[in-house]
């Protein structure tokens, strides 16, 4: 408009899952904040006094039936077994070390949605500078402005070809100034 120019690239993608390795890592050695967090924190320090008291997510075998498994280790008899809710207590962090030790338990959404720049230029009249500059224009440019995805600590359009994150920080987030002149 004018002599004012905007300009925005905006990516992402929708679909799929990633296990997340910051999170399994966090958990298993104790420091992720959900462990200290309503039913996990209350069964934490009942860890420290010695009393399992912690029931997890799942389901156990309640028919009696032994599970059979074939040479790769599936279970070859589904249709012989019951189940009910899980009811073993246990100490919570044997359960968190368990459960978020497999991608089963760090899984999120892959899908994501990223600002990635934001230009606002400004092309300064050629009067300004008679002669000697045939075009000048100045502009501010912000990187990595917003980003919408399931969790915030992870990056993920940096994780394009296997299931799994790693340890690769987040984009910053920057901002800086262009000044273009043509002679």
């Amino acid at each position: 408009y004018k002599n004012i120019n905007l300009s925005f690239q905006f990516d992402g993608r929708i679909g799929g899952v990633i296990s997340n390795y910051i999170q399994k890592q966090t958990y298993r050695g104790g420091r992720h904040i959900g462990i200290i967090e309503g039913e996990m924190g209350v069964a934490r320090y009942q860890d420290y006094l010695g009393v399992k008291t912690y029931v997890g997510e799942g389901v156990q075998v309640s028919n009696g039936v032994a599970i059979k498994y074939d040479t790769e280790g599936k279970i070859t008899n589904y249709a012989e077994l019951k189940y009910a809710p899980n009811a073993t207590k246990q100490f919570v962090q044997d359960w968190v070390s368990r459960y978020y030790n497999s991608d089963e338990g760090n899984l999120m959404s892959r899908s994501f949605g990223m600002l990635r720049e934001v230009v606002v230029g400004y092309n300064m009249p050629q009067k300004w500078f008679g002669n000697t500059i045939k075009n000048a224009s100045i502009s501010v440019v912000g990187r990595n402005l917003l980003y919408f995805a399931e969790k915030k600590d992870i990056d993920l359009n940096q994780y394009i070809g296997d299931g799994g994150s790693g340890l690769q920080t987040p984009s910053t987030r920057r901002y800086g100034v262009n000044l273009n002149f043509t002679f």
